[in-house]
């Protein structure tokens, strides 16, 4: 189920190619934003245009056939995610479940996404790049049946993904403990957690329009509350999870939790920043586990060093033969 990929994806330049996306996705993003000749301008206060032009980047260069969400759901910036999903990679060569391979391919790799969307977007870019296995949760019935509708429209990732409703009986919702069943095993937990207090916070950018529903983007106390809740589930699903990370839309809040879990002993944290064109984002992760508190001090691995050895020692093996 895993897609052959383009080396050059992980660094494509930030400025995005709209004349190549459009000579191969079938005129959508032309049709999309009225382009009348040869150049294509994205007008990014437009939903409607940066919802095509996620469509477009989707099935152009990640082979996501099919995607779409409801009017006025937040549209995800594509590059942002998969930078996401990318330093995911790294963490799983740092440090992997016991028994699993860290230097195999995605097969034996399991994630939770928090709050998947009615986009699904970290499922399909991860089942469809890595080949990796995903949970996505959700707690409204306008996500959860628009995140099944992206999986159907995927058939070659569809036994990769499932969908899972996180509300409780009593109307609230589960952030980790009871959505994860009993005995159920996962790589990573990964979250693009609510970012704001309330929609006129959300509401300060005026140089884009990306849409969002209050759900997502907010929710009482911010992101800050939500990834302690996050937190505090993880303190009892610590054989559950190998790998706990969330995105930070501010980095005062990547910092707080990190002094927070160096206070509490968390024997395994690391931060990072995701930088795509103007716009930065912050994620931190976290472990109980004994191996990734052993390397917690080692760099991140090179995923292009590693695919260039991976290459040589194939390489290798093909002459090998001729050479005896």
């Amino acid at each position: 189920m895993k897609r052959s990929r383009d080396a050059r994806e992980d660094n494509e330049c930030e400025r995005i190619d709209f004349q190549r996306i459009a000579n191969c996705d079938g005129g959508e993003l032309r049709d999309a934003t009225g382009a009348k000749d040869a150049r294509v301008e994205v007008d990014f206060t437009n939903w409607h245009h940066t919802r095509a032009l996620t469509r477009s980047i989707l099935r152009v260069h990640y082979d996501v056939s099919d995607w779409d969400i409801p009017s006025g759901h937040l549209v995800p910036p594509v590059r942002n995610r998969m930078n996401y999903l990318t330093w995911l990679e790294t963490l799983r060569r740092l440090s992997a479940p016991i028994g699993a391979d860290a230097s195999a391919n995605g097969a034996d790799v399991r994630v939770l996404d928090v709050g998947t969307g009615a986009s699904a977007i970290y499922a399909l870019l991860g089942a469809s790049v890595y080949g990796w296995s995903f949970v996505g949760t959700d707690v409204t019935d306008v996500a959860l049946e628009g995140a099944e509708a992206n999986v159907e429209r995927n058939p070659r990732l569809r036994e990769l993904i499932e969908i899972r409703d996180a509300r409780k009986i009593d109307g609230t919702f589960n952030f980790l403990r009871g959505v994860v069943k009993p005995d159920e095993k996962f790589t990573f937990c990964m979250c693009n957690p609510p970012f704001f207090e309330s929609m006129d916070e959300a509401g300060l950018n005026p140089n884009t329009a990306c849409g969002g529903t209050e759900t997502e983007m907010v929710c009482p106390g911010g992101e800050e509350s939500f990834i302690k809740s996050m937190f505090r589930d993880s303190l009892e699903m610590k054989d559950s999870i190998h790998w706990f990370t969330t995105m930070c839309g501010k980095k005062k809040t990547m910092t707080k939790m990190r002094s927070m879990f160096h206070t509490m002993r968390v024997p395994a944290v690391r931060t990072t920043e995701l930088v795509q064109g103007k716009t930065s984002r912050w994620c931190i992760a976290w472990s109980f586990s004994r191996h990734a508190a052993s390397m917690n001090t080692s760099p991140l691995p090179d995923l292009e060093k590693l695919k260039k050895v991976r290459e040589i020692c194939a390489n290798m093996r093909a002459q090998a033969p001729h050479e005896r």
